[in-house]
């Protein structure tokens, strides 16, 4: 009996907890920023404002940043929660690859230099490796060899437990006000030829070793790191975890969010080369891999007055329960693009993620104040009847379908979505009721 009865108050604890989670979540749409490009002036007090309204955002951060502007990186973190205590933010940095030219890091490179961290195309010799970045950009950074190893130094530290350490005192400790890190390029495999396990061969990028060493590396530094800064969150840059032949076994759950880099509106999203299904599917992988609190956003790219694909991306993202973030293809990532869509307040959503069709192939996700319509690229324009009638947003940007006017038949381009809000708001389901073990 003390068993069972255990066993009662066990679940009972575990369904409150639940239920106090899902009430913690924030309500849709849920909104993020990757705001890292320049000029970096974080302490416009114009700038704090339009972050503070995302759920999170990524900005960036080098140590003298403070010295150059005229607020502490800790002011300004105070400054956003201010206005919205709600409001995460999240320091940029990365540690797979470096470059010749920055002061602020001079003391990482000649810690890398002096214990030859970099990778090499055998053990510890020959000419460094360009990165990706460095080799499209034709700049001086260069790969470093983040796995378990490159050799100790005299305080028997690797490459990743120095540079983890590194991290925490100059980041972390300065600004404890932010919510964490964000780690980027956490990819499930190399994007380089080296020699990764330092044995005198270079190991392909392909090679299932040569991943499974890189994801080991990244675990071993994210539980560190965790240690280091307990409460604190880590979220990276995990654009390459949806791919079908991702092997995430090491990587599984390390990270509390992160960034879907470009998955719509880029040359290499899988909607341009594959198609919308394996977008989603890409999402959804994703999402499955991330520990609580799931803080992944939703990266699409485009142009900032293309209404119909802003609509096709954040309905998409509606579909499941990751935040949206938009990147301006003419700004990068700086400023914040505010869209009509943005205000309105769909609160909880009242089912699962959509991943079956509803209606003439749409997709369709409820909320407790409306619904997100999806229809796929390649289905075709089509019109869907609605049970009872909704009413449309009431906005500036795109007045023919944002007009506020009440409808129950939709027409959506191929290619396209919307947010339609109800006339009478619904609920969310509460959590089930406990049934006692006799």
């Amino acid at each position: 009996m003390i068993q069972i009865r255990s066993l009662v108050v066990s679940c009972a604890a575990l369904l409150l907890a639940s239920g106090a989670l899902a009430a913690d979540k924030p309500p849709f749409p849920r909104l993020a920023g990757v705001n890292i490009s320049g000029p970096h002036n974080y302490d416009d007090p114009a700038y704090q404002a339009q972050l503070a309204k995302l759920g999170f955002a990524v900005i960036n951060y080098w140590p003298g940043w403070d010295g150059s502007h005229t607020m502490t990186m800790e002011q300004v973190v105070r400054n956003i929660k201010a206005r919205n205590p709600d409001t995460k933010i999240f320091l940029y940095q990365i540690s797979m690859e470096g470059d010749d030219y920055s002061g602020a890091f001079a003391p990482v490179k000649a810690k890398i230099d002096q214990m030859r961290w970099w990778a090499y195309p055998a053990g510890a010799t020959g000419d460094r490796i360009l990165s990706q970045y460095g080799a499209q950009t034709d700049k001086p950074v260069h790969v470093i060899n983040t796995t378990l190893f490159t050799p100790r130094d005299s305080s028997g530290y690797q490459y990743w437990e120095w540079h983890t350490r590194w991290i925490v005192q100059n980041y972390v400790k300065p600004i404890p006000s932010i919510a964490g890190l964000f780690e980027d390029a956490v990819f499930w495999k190399p994007r380089t030829d080296a020699d990764w396990n330092r044995d005198g061969v270079i190991d392909s990028q392909n090679s299932a070793n040569a991943a499974k060493w890189l994801r080991e590396g990244y675990r071993a530094r994210f539980a560190l790191m965790h240690q280091l800064m307990p409460g604190k969150i880590i979220i990276g840059n995990i654009a390459d975890w949806g791919h079908k032949d991702a092997v995430l076994t090491e990587l599984n759950q390390t990270l509390q969010g992160g960034v879907m880099e470009g998955i719509l509106g880029t040359r290499y999203a899988p909607e341009k080369w594959g198609s919308w299904s394996e977008m989603m599917r890409w999402y959804r992988k994703t999402m499955a891999a991330i520990a609580e609190p799931k803080l992944v956003t939703f990266n699409q790219r485009g142009v900032k007055t293309d209404y119909q694909a802003l609509r096709y991306g954040l309905a998409s993202c509606l579909l499941d329960d990751a935040y949206f973030s938009f990147t301006d293809s003419a700004q990068m990532y700086k400023g914040l693009v505010w869209f009509d869509e943005y205000d309105a307040k769909l609160g909880q959503a009242v089912q699962a993620p959509a991943t079956t069709a509803w209606q003439n192939g749409v997709y369709r996700r409820d909320f407790e104040n409306g619904i997100a319509l999806v229809n796929p690229r390649g289905n075709g324009p089509r019109e869907v009847t609605l049970e009872e009638d909704f009413k449309r947003i009431a906005g500036k940007q795109a007045p023919a379908v944002n007009n506020g006017q009440v409808t129950r038949k939709v027409q959506l381009n191929d290619r396209d979505g919307i947010i339609l809000l109800r006339l009478k708001p619904t609920s969310a389901p509460s959590a089930p009721k406990l049934v006692g073990v006799h």
